[in-house]
């Protein structure tokens, strides 16, 4: 068993070892090391189709530094600004409040000081230390391959968007650490970065006013994390024997991540001969498969809608703000200044400081109106990944599990897997659901007992407050867990099933309607609850195939189908409700909006009428017209005629409430209201969806099919409006695959809708955006016959310089 970890003395600073970390650094830095004891490091890259590199190593340490060197030929400047970005670097460069290229990033500043509080040297070091050996191994040769192709090419050398930038520098094992504790904040902690920066004692101005990064309910809102884990989030289906036509086990992964920065995926495949063969894609350059499959087994993630974090409500004491009561006994928060240099408009560079408060539950955090920060109460966030340093470990488990008893082992066992479900298939035919994260170890009677009476409404949204003053409120320890604080793996949400099961972002209840999964603690998963529409939208078409009522032959799926599932792009909530919209339609030709503008209805009913219900390139400006109808009233009293209901929770709600007047009237004026919208956008009558949503790529406009989850589309696109009235995507169906085994082994195809690199000038730059565009799935090359065949076939090997003499 993993051991586990000690509680640390504060929460976001997990400590000890700095001048270990400062040494390790210093030597990856050296990759060039006069020491003959240094490790040698060679690996294959061959690369096939659409720039898939192919990594063969004999070790760990090659095989990272043949990944390491890979990526920065593709995605050198990304990975550079990656690197400034974990180390808090952005505003010595970029200025205070520059942001970064993903579309929610926050000011630089900001950044800076969040990245600089949880990766400060001593949590850094911890996380080197709790790394195993091999992990280790493969994090020296990833740095030493990044540095290699670094030194090779030059900063002269680099393409246009870091050419000789300053900012550009040699990688250490330091910040590949930091960059997987980047990642590992994504599910809380970055998402509290205007609140922890708002927080100041009682007649002190804090150092930085909020940085909110978009519009909408607050972080500590349950409705919050609904939208986020719809706005970034996944679709994962696999299907057993008795639901496909070879009777073995088929895969959909279809995550959804944001176009540019971070959290971009990667096309790789990696061999170590006799010990790993695995394919897929990992998130942003992290030197193992995240999602993908081997000889053996399948999977892919969705974000889950477990809590990653707790907040604690601290009784002060009132002479001190900056102390509080701990079953009776007065303690001292910490206070930890953050100092980050700030590049100002002539180029000069000032020092910028801000301190945050720290106790062993949290951060000190403010939400002015919600959670303040008095001379009674304060508040601190807790984010449990922030002691997680398995991830690395993780999906190497997962990489090389030769059964999905050995995956499902894996993942209970480590408990290294950040906020994301696992849904998994092997070759057999059994799939497997596991909702098995980093979630703060807080049973039902537990919340019951703790979470003051003024929060118990966040509580029943998985979000909770605990009481602070005794220490028996703090989250439990379980012996069988690798990490204090959280639960033990085999405590949470998993199912297993010989037909599906499935996950779009909703909780682990309704993997399977056959099997409810109900019973766990709020923060773990919630049941009985209203699902998205692109849960319900992908259990409805599943029901349809295997129950055979969805006009095609038979009960079992065939890989076109399961890729039908997704690119079919059918608006869910249209095909709930056009029938009450179209009778809004002709019970008047004209109707008057809510400006007083009277909107003749003729053209966009015909529209209206006309519209196939999908997302498709060609669908109609009749799409354009639902979707502005549907932003008015989805959270209306128009919606629904028929409530939602646990017993029936695919088919329900549905209808809108137009069988009075009243309703009608309602529905009539909001239709009129679309139209005027859908007008003020610079839509034509005649256009089509793929005139209005595109990517531009290297100046060509790449027409993208898929729209909104929020309009119940399967294949979720988000897009924002231009000046000249198209939509630009930036977030939504980033690296799709589907893998069918059959006695050939695994059968895989695989889109990334952006491509390979960041670098315009790149060949892959927009090549897969195109295929994607046209819904074409390539078959990816897994044995060493079918990359050798592949047209595209090149090969290079590396290997690490030795000094002269040695």
């Amino acid at each position: 068993m993993t051991p586990r970890l000690p509680v640390s003395p504060a929460p976001l600073l997990r400590a000890s070892g700095a001048a270990l970390l400062l040494a390790l650094s210093a030597c990856s830095n050296d990759h060039h090391s006069s020491d003959p004891a240094a490790p040698k490091y060679a690996a294959e890259i061959r690369r096939t189709a659409y720039g898939i590199p192919h990594i063969k190593a004999d070790d760990d340490g090659g095989l990272g530094y043949g990944i390491g060197y890979a990526y920065a030929q593709d995605n050198i400047c990304l990975m550079a600004e990656r690197i400034l970005t974990a180390n808090g670097e952005r505003a010595k460069y970029f200025g205070a409040e520059a942001r970064g290229v993903a579309e929610y990033s926050a000011p630089n500043l900001a950044s800076d000081y969040f990245f600089r509080l949880i990766n400060e040297p001593d949590a850094v070091a911890t996380a080197w230390q709790q790394t195993p050996a091999p992990m280790r191994a493969l994090v020296e040769g990833y740095v030493a391959g990044y540095n290699q192709y670094l030194d090779e090419r030059g900063k002269a050398g680099l393409p246009e968007a870091c050419k000789n930038a300053p900012w550009v520098r040699a990688m250490s094992t330091a910040d590949m650490m930091k960059i997987i504790r980047l990642y590992a904040a994504e599910g809380a902690g970055s998402h509290f970065i205007d609140s922890l920066l708002a927080a100041a004692p009682p007649g002190m101005a804090a150092a930085a006013a909020p940085v909110s990064r978009r519009a909408g309910p607050s972080v500590v809102d349950p409705q919050y994390w609904k939208q986020q884990h719809g706005r970034i989030g996944s679709n994962g289906v696999a299907l057993g024997k008795d639901a496909t036509e070879n009777g073995q086990g088929m895969l959909l992964a279809n995550p959804h991540n944001a176009w540019k920065g971070d959290l971009r995926f990667y096309q790789l495949h990696l061999t170590i001969p006799g010990k790993l063969d695995v394919m897929g894609a990992s998130l942003g350059g992290m030197p193992m498969v995240s999602i993908g499959f081997n000889k053996d087994v399948a999977w892919t993630h969705t974000n889950n809608t477990s809590s990653h974090f707790t907040l604690h409500q601290l009784q002060l004491d009132p002479r001190d703000p900056t102390r509080y009561l701990v079953d009776g006994e007065t303690r001292s928060m910490t206070r930890k200044r953050i100092d980050v240099e700030v590049r100002q408009a002539d180029g000069s560079l000032v020092t910028r400081s801000h301190d945050f408060y720290q106790t062993p539950l949290g951060v000190v955090m403010q939400m002015p109106g919600t959670l303040e920060w008095n001379r009674k109460v304060a508040y601190t966030m807790l984010d449990a990944n922030m002691g997680n340093h398995r991830m690395l470990e993780q999906w190497r488990a997962m990489n090389s599990a030769r059964s999905l008893g050995e995956l499902r082992e894996g993942i209970d066992r480590i408990v290294g897997l950040p906020w994301v479900n696992t849904v998994a298939v092997d070759k057999d035919g059994k799939t497997l659901l596991m909702d098995v994260t980093v979630v703060p170890n807080v049973p039902l009677a537990k919340e019951k007992a703790c979470v003051p009476e003024e929060f118990k409404s966040l509580a029943a949204g998985g979000v909770l407050v605990l009481d602070a003053s005794t220490s028996a409120c703090s989250p439990a320890n379980d012996p069988a867990a690798p990490q204090s604080g959280i639960f033990a793996g085999a405590s949470l949400p998993r199912l297993e099933r010989d037909d599906y099961v499935q996950n779009s972002n909703d909780s682990a209840w309704l993997t399977n309607p056959a099997a409810p999964l109900t019973g766990f603690p709020s923060i773990v998963s919630l049941d009985t609850q209203e699902q998205s529409g692109r849960t319900r939208v992908g259990i409805s078409q599943l029901q349809a195939r295997l129950a055979g009522t969805d006009g095609l032959a038979g009960r079992r799926m065939s890989i076109p189908q399961l890729q039908g599932l997704l690119f079919s792009n059918r608006v869910y909530f249209a095909t709930q409700n056009m029938d009450d919209v179209l009778r809004a339609c002709a019970g008047a030709p004209q109707a008057m909006a809510a400006s007083g503008t009277t909107v003749d209805l003729a053209q966009p009913c015909a529209s209206l009428r006309a519209w196939d219900r999908s997302a498709n390139l060609d669908a109609n400006i009749g799409f354009g017209y639902f979707a502005n109808l549907w932003d008015q009233i989805a959270y209306t009293d128009l919606a629904w005629a028929v409530p939602f209901n646990p017993a029936d929770p695919v088919n329900t709600p549905r209808g809108l409430r137009v069988d009075d007047a009243a309703g009608m009237n309602a529905l009539r004026t909001a239709l009129a209201n679309a139209v005027l919208t859908t007008q003020a956008n610079g839509w034509a009558p005649d256009a089509t969806w793929g005139q209005v949503q595109q990517s531009e790529r290297g100046g060509k406009r790449i027409p993208i099919h898929g729209g909104d989850e929020r309009y119940g589309i399967y294949n979720a696109i988000t897009s924002l409006p231009q000046a000249d009235g198209r939509r630009e995507v930036v977030e939504g169906s980033s690296y799709i695959q589907t893998v069918m085994f059959d006695r050939n082994g695994p059968q895989a195809q695989a889109v990334l809708a952006y491509g390979q690199s960041v670098d315009p000038a790149s060949p892959h730059y927009a090549d897969q955006t195109a295929l994607y565009s046209r819904k074409t799935w390539p078959t990816l090359p897994f044995t060493e016959t079918q990359i050798a065949a592949d047209p595209a076939y090149k090969r290079i090997a590396i290997s690490r310089k030795a000094e002269a003499g040695q």
